[in-house]
C-alpha cells in the first residue's frame, strides 16, 4: 500500500512534467510518422463527381427469353451507366491508370444478416464522346478517361502527374439480362455504386457515389450509342 501511495503522489507531484513529456512524444512520433510517409513514393487518388453527364438507364431489349426451369418467358433488359469525374493525384508519385471498373448492387432483397454483394464492370469503349448542349447554344464535350487525343500523345487520358487531374467520362454496360440482373434503387430513387481505379502498379482506389436514373431516349440525346455498344465495340 505504501508503494501505491508513493506512486500516486510522485504522480501528482509531477503531473505537469508527465504531461509535457506526452506532449514531446506526440511531436516526436508526428513528425517521425510524417518523415517517413515523405519518403515512402506512392500515388494517392482524389476523386470528383460531376454530376452533369453521371447517370444510369435501365431499358427493355424488345428480345424474350423462355425459363424452361420456371416454365415462365422473361423480357430481356440492359443497364449502362456514365460517370463524368475530376482525378487528382495528391500522392508524391506521378501514376497511369490501368482499369476503371463500376459496382452496383444487385436488385434482389437483402437480408440484415447478408452482406450485399456488388456486381462489377469494367469501362467500355464509349465510340464517340458525350455531348451536353447548353442553353446558350454552347456544347460540352467530355472525353473518355484512358484515350489519347492523338496518336502521339498515347497517355494524355490516363497518365496523372503529381499535383495533375483528369476530367472525363468512364462508360460501362452490361450484358443483356432477364429478371432481377439489374441496378437496385436506393430510398433516394438512385443507385449506390463504387467506382475503383486501378493504376499500373496494381493500387486499387475506391470511391463511393449514387447515379441518377435516366430515360433511355435522354440517355441517347448524350451518345447515341448509349446502352448498345455491346454489339460494335469491346472492353478497355
Amino acid at each position: 500500500m505504501n508503494e501505491i501511495k508513493q506512486i500516486i503522489k510522485w504522480t501528482n507531484d509531477n503531473c505537469g512534467f508527465l504531461s509535457l513529456l506526452l506532449f514531446c512524444a506526440t511531436i516526436t512520433y508526428g513528425w517521425i510518422s510524417g518523415l517517413f510517409s515523405s519518403l515512402i513514393k506512392k500515388p494517392k487518388l482524389k476523386i470528383r463527381f460531376i454530376d452533369k453527364i453521371s447517370f444510369f438507364s435501365l431499358f427493355y431489349t424488345g428480345e424474350k427469353y423462355f425459363n424452361q426451369e420456371l416454365n415462365e418467358e422473361f423480357e430481356l433488359h440492359k443497364s449502362a451507366f456514365v460517370s463524368y469525374m475530376s482525378i487528382a493525384n495528391i500522392g508524391n508519385m506521378a501514376t497511369t491508370i490501368d482499369k476503371i471498373f463500376l459496382g452496383y448492387y444487385k436488385n434482389k432483397k437483402y437480408k440484415f444478416w447478408n452482406k450485399k454483394e456488388l456486381v462489377w464492370l469494367a469501362q467500355w469503349h464509349s465510340v464517340e464522346p458525350f455531348k451536353m448542349n447548353l442553353k446558350n447554344g454552347q456544347i460540352i464535350i467530355a472525353q473518355s478517361l484512358r484515350i489519347a487525343n492523338s496518336v502521339n500523345d498515347v497517355n494524355d487520358r490516363s497518365h496523372i502527374g503529381i499535383g495533375n487531374s483528369l476530367v472525363g467520362i468512364a462508360y460501362f454496360e452490361g450484358i443483356t439480362a432477364w429478371g432481377n440482373y439489374n441496378p437496385l434503387l436506393n430510398k433516394n430513387n438512385k443507385i449506390d455504386i463504387k467506382i475503383k481505379i486501378r493504376d499500373i502498379y496494381g493500387n486499387n482506389f475506391i470511391f463511393k457515389t449514387e447515379l441518377k436514373y435516366l430515360e433511355i431516349e435522354k440517355a441517347r440525346g448524350f451518345n447515341p450509342h448509349f446502352g448498345s455498344i455491346e454489339q460494335i465495340s469491346t472492353v478497355f
